[in-house]
């Protein structure tokens, strides 16, 4: 949630739309404000059932909870799943482990500190390695 509307999101789409060329991309981020927050994760099951894939990304180079479920869920339908890593696709087999919910809104609230604009992050295949000041 907290990559929607970002240049990494782009940088991600783009990434999905040369490994399936010939596919309808399905953007969640697009969907936010369509999804009733009384459904919860039903909702998202659901367009997960209607779609021929799955293909995710990690945050901080952890699964959050949501993703997870999805992850999972498309997994015994059976959907093909694929990780977006490093900018290549992963398939993906066997059902995830993931973050709970606590620890995936405690990794939003990293992930905004970190790439706040009067702050610098330093990542080296996917790992934070420094911050600074601009």
């Amino acid at each position: 949630m907290c990559l929607y509307g970002t240049t990494f999101e782009k940088a991600e789409l783009h990434a999905i739309a040369s490994h399936f060329p010939d596919c309808e991309v399905v953007n969640p981020g697009t969907l936010q404000n369509i999804q009733s927050k009384s459904d919860g994760m039903a909702y998202w099951f659901r367009v997960i059932d209607c779609c021929d894939a799955l293909v995710f990304s990690r945050l901080l180079n952890r699964i959050t909870s949501g993703v997870g479920l999805e992850v999972n869920h498309a997994l015994a339908r059976p959907i093909p799943v694929h990780e977006l890593r490093q900018g290549k696709m992963v398939s993906v087999a066997n059902p995830v482990q993931f973050m709970t919910r606590k620890e995936t809104l405690k990794q939003f609230e990293f992930w905004r500190t970190v790439t706040d604009p009067k702050l610098e992050a330093i990542w080296n295949e996917g790992c934070l390695l420094s911050i600074r000041k601009v």
